[in-house]
């Protein structure tokens, strides 16, 4: 605390010098974070757009220079030069967690480590806000960009936010000592950046058009994958030079042997428990249950054809298992194309295994004489 005070002692508009003397520290200003909306496995928010989670990562990046003390240092995000430390980069994938307040009024974002944060002196930058979630160490840095490389398994919720503002010294130390913005919170817009596949059963009859579905009741579903899913993420955290690409994600859409396989799984993030998911019937018809969390997935890209197939092995009460020979696609209504944040249910119907059963009749051999000419030897 000493050491701060001793940073802070004189007021922001004292300090003037250029760029290679005027000591910049940090201010006795905290950098406050919320959250106003998201459009366990996925992550839900309610009708007000608040939702907890963990494990986000934070970049707070200067955006701009305010122009108040002479001769500023250009932004760069990339190394500084040696003996310089201009304070560009204030927070580079610093780990944090959003928690509803207690009022449920908002989402506050606070940081993992507990420390608090605060904006620098030196009144030289103005700072975005960019953040993401699953958090990631392989973060892509350049002098200009910083990219997310997020590893995907079906069960993470790809998120990305930013807040930035237009107004005067936003953001900064300067414009939260500006009359009217003492109390004012950076506001983080999250989106979902993958589409969610859901999956329901239901029996289906014992014969086409009937009322009993006692083979089905026979029934339970041991696993469900859908196949060939990028397993990569790329997302571009900011973007100096093209802002307009903030918050895009690509995949390798063509790298096959980068792709994989996703396995729908229990809430708990553990393997589907066949115990839990028998066909049922209720006053003589079938109940719809929802089988598993969802499965998370990269969006195809428009025009794309690429289609993913998911392959359901089926299990009877004797252990028997019934694996799936024919993946089946995923496919939409026609004129209709897969969106991020989007959540889409697959309907399954089961039906009871029918086993194959052959009866034979063998002819009884017919004589034909005299068809073939005779032979002498």
């Amino acid at each position: 605390m000493a050491a701060v005070a001793m940073l802070t002692s004189c007021s922001d508009d004292e300090r003037v010098g250029t760029a290679a003397d005027a000591p910049v520290g940090f201010s006795d200003v905290p950098i406050r974070l919320s959250s106003g909306g998201a459009t366990r496995a996925s992550i839900e928010s309610d009708d007000n757009g608040l939702f907890e989670t963990d494990s986000i990562g934070i970049f707070a990046l200067a955006k701009s220079v305010m122009e108040i003390n002479p001769s500023p240092i250009d932004i760069t995000w990339g190394d500084e030069a040696p003996g310089s430390h201009t304070y560009a980069v204030l927070l580079d994938n610093e780990m944090a967690n959003a928690v509803k307040d207690g009022g449920q009024t908002r989402t506050d974002i606070t940081f993992a480590d507990g420390q608090q944060h605060y904006y620098p002196t030196g009144n030289w930058y103005c700072y975005s806000f960019y953040g993401y979630h699953p958090f990631t160490d392989n973060i892509e840095a350049t002098d200009s960009q910083r990219v997310a490389v997020v590893t995907l398994t079906g069960k993470e919720d790809l998120i990305y936010g930013k807040a930035a503002s237009d107004e005067p010294y936003a953001y900064s130390a300067r414009y939260f000592r500006q009359a009217g913005n003492e109390e004012k919170v950076p506001e983080m817009q999250f989106s979902h950046k993958l589409m969610r596949i859901t999956f329901s059963a239901v029996a289906g009859p014992d014969t086409d058009g009937g009322s009993t579905y006692v083979n089905a009741q026979n029934m339970t579903i041991e696993s469900i994958r859908v196949l060939g899913v990028p397993a990569e993420a790329r997302l571009v955290i900011a973007d100096m030079a093209h802002p307009e690409n903030e918050g895009t994600v690509t995949y390798g859409w063509d790298d096959t042997e980068a792709m994989a396989d996703f396995t729908l799984l229990d809430s708990d993030d553990q393997k589907l428990n066949p115990e839990s998911y028998y066909m049922q019937v209720e006053e003589g018809g079938p109940v719809e249950i929802t089988v598993g969390q969802g499965v998370l997935l990269p969006v195809p890209e428009a025009g794309d054809d690429y289609k993913y197939r998911v392959a359901v092995t089926l299990r009877d009460r004797a252990g028997t298992l019934y694996p799936c020979e024919y993946p089946q696609e995923l496919r939409l209504e026609e004129g209709r194309q897969f969106e991020a944040g989007k959540s889409y249910n697959v309907k399954l119907t089961i039906n009871g295994p029918k086993a194959i059963s052959l009866s034979a009749k063998l002819s009884k051999w017919e004589s034909e004489d005299g068809a073939l000419g005779d032979l002498t030897f």
